[in-house]
C-alpha cells in the first residue's frame, strides 16, 4: 500500500472512531436525560401521593372537630400547622385554614339578581383594605352573569373586571373567596377585615374584638351579638360560629421534586374533596 493510501486509511480510522465515540456519548447523554426525567416524574408522582395523604389526615381531623365540638373557631386541632417526613425523605407541610372566614363573592349575586345588602357589605370590606368601594359593584355584576353556568371558582377568574388589576389581586388574598354556594360568614374565625362587613365598626373596633375573641369564642350568633357593645350587625348579613367549607394548603417536597397544592373541602358528610388545584 502507498504512503498516501495508508495516510487515507488512518484517517478513515479514525475518523469512524470520533463517530463512534460521538454516537455512544449521544446515546449515553439521551439515556440519562431520561433516567433523569423518569426519576423527576417518578419524585412528582410521590410528591402528589404525598399531597392526597395529607388531605385524607386534613379531612379526618375536620370531622374529628364536628363530633367534639359544637362551634368552628381557631383554636380547633384542624388549625394546628402539619409537618411530616416520609422514610423516602419526603416533605410535607401542611395548613388548614377556614374558607368561610373569608368574604364568599358568591353572596354577592343569586338567581335574583345582584344582592346589595351584600354589594354594601363587600364595600366596606374594600375600603378596610384601602381599595375602591366602588370595586364591589363590578364584581357583583360578574358573579350576577356567572349564574348560567358557573366558570368563576377563584379569584384569578375575575382578570378583566373593570379596575381589577395584578394589585387588587392581591390585596384581596386572605380576605375573599368563591365558594361553590352561598354561605355565612364564621365570625370565630373571620380576621378584622372581614369582620367589618359584617358589623358596623371600625377596622380598630374589629381588632379589638378579634383580641378578645382569642380569650374566648363566641358559643354561638346570639353570643357574638350580646359581646357586641351595642353595636349593630349590618342588615342582610348573614353570620354564624360554624362552617362547612375549608382550604388546605400544602408544600411538598420528594428529592428535587416540589409542589404545592391547594384544596377546597366541604365537611358536610364524609368531609369530600371539592377541587384541587396543583402549582
Amino acid at each position: 500500500m502507498k504512503g498516501s493510501q495508508r495516510g487515507v486509511a488512518v484517517v478513515t480510522a479514525l475518523l469512524l472512531t470520533a463517530l463512534s465515540v460521538t454516537l455512544v456519548t449521544g446515546i449515553f447523554w439521551q439515556q440519562q436525560i431520561l433516567v433523569r426525567g423518569m426519576e423527576g416524574q417518578r419524585q412528582r408522582l410521590q410528591a402528589q401521593w404525598l399531597a392526597r395523604a395529607g388531605l385524607d389526615a386534613a379531612r379526618l381531623s375536620l370531622l374529628d372537630d364536628t363530633a367534639h365540638s359544637s362551634v368552628t373557631a381557631l383554636d380547633g386541632a384542624w388549625s394546628t400547622p402539619l409537618l411530616e417526613e416520609t422514610e423516602q425523605g419526603g416533605r410535607l407541610a401542611q395548613q388548614v385554614a377556614d374558607a368561610q372566614g373569608l368574604f364568599n363573592l358568591r353572596n354577592l349575586a343569586g338567581a335574583g339578581g345582584i344582592d346589595l345588602f351584600q354589594v354594601t357589605a363587600f364595600a366596606r370590606l374594600l375600603s378596610a383594605l384601602r381599595l375602591e368601594a366602588a370595586l364591589a359593584y363590578s364584581i357583583a355584576e360578574a358573579l350576577a352573569a356567572d349564574q348560567k353556568g358557573p366558570v368563576i371558582q377563584q379569584l384569578d377568574d375575575l382578570r378583566g373586571v373593570r379596575g381589577l388589576n395584578d394589585e387588587v389581586l392581591e390585596r384581596l388574598r386572605g380576605f375573599v373567596v368563591i365558594l361553590p354556594a352561598q354561605t355565612a360568614i364564621n365570625v370565630n374565625t373571620a380576621p378584622p377585615e372581614v369582620l367589618t362587613s359584617v358589623v358596623n365598626f371600625s377596622l380598630n373596633d374589629a381588632r379589638l374584638l378579634a383580641e378578645r375573641r382569642r380569650q374566648a369564642h363566641f358559643k354561638g350568633p346570639s353570643d357574638f351579638a350580646f359581646r357586641l357593645n351595642d353595636k349593630e350587625t349590618l342588615e342582610g348579613i348573614n353570620y354564624g360560629v360554624t362552617s362547612d367549607y375549608f382550604l388546605v394548603h400544602s408544600t411538598l417536597t420528594q428529592g428535587a421534586a416540589k409542589l404545592q397544592t391547594e384544596a377546597l373541602i366541604r365537611r358536610s358528610g364524609a368531609a369530600a374533596l371539592v377541587w384541587m388545584r396543583y402549582d
